[in-house]
């Protein structure tokens, strides 16, 4: 489903630290203030939303390869392997500080739409959350 206006959507962040997610709360509101983000701590937490059946409340997932407990990538596996054809067609970023070209083939391997080094300056993610706005809650048309 096309967005009303670029940036506008909803947006699941699954990061575990606490300054990385108030980071991106901040780019959030200060570069698409028409979003919706949502952070869960953990792989856990995501796996208990695939479970619950909610994962389709969100429009795009931004996900953290170390994550405690369960890994990003099982996330992702579990994602892409789910019933529910609307969850496995929800764009995943997979958002990493590994440039490791293992974890980026395992992340494509297993359905990312992108994965992304994490910007390493608060500038940086700005731009960054601007770009995925215009491109993910903007551009590129949404399954339902």
């Amino acid at each position: 489903m096309n967005r009303p206006m670029p940036g506008a959507g909803r947006v699941l962040l699954v990061e575990d630290s606490a300054g990385g997610a108030q980071l991106m709360r901040i780019a959030f509101g200060e570069r698409l203030p028409d979003a919706s983000l949502e952070v869960f701590a953990d792989g856990e937490r995501a796996l208990e939303a695939l479970a619950a059946g909610r994962l389709p409340e969100w429009d795009l997932v931004l996900l953290d390869l170390n994550l405690p407990g369960v890994k990003g990538h099982d996330v992702l596996e579990a994602m892409r392997t789910a019933g529910d054809a609307r969850v496995r067609r929800l764009p995943v970023v997979v958002l990493s500080h590994s440039d490791v070209e293992a974890d980026v083939h395992r992340s494509y391997d297993l359905g990312a739409n992108s994965h992304i080094a994490k910007p390493h300056s608060l500038d940086a993610l700005f731009e960054f959350v601007e770009t995925l706005g215009r491109y993910w809650l903007g551009v590129v048309t949404l399954p339902n």
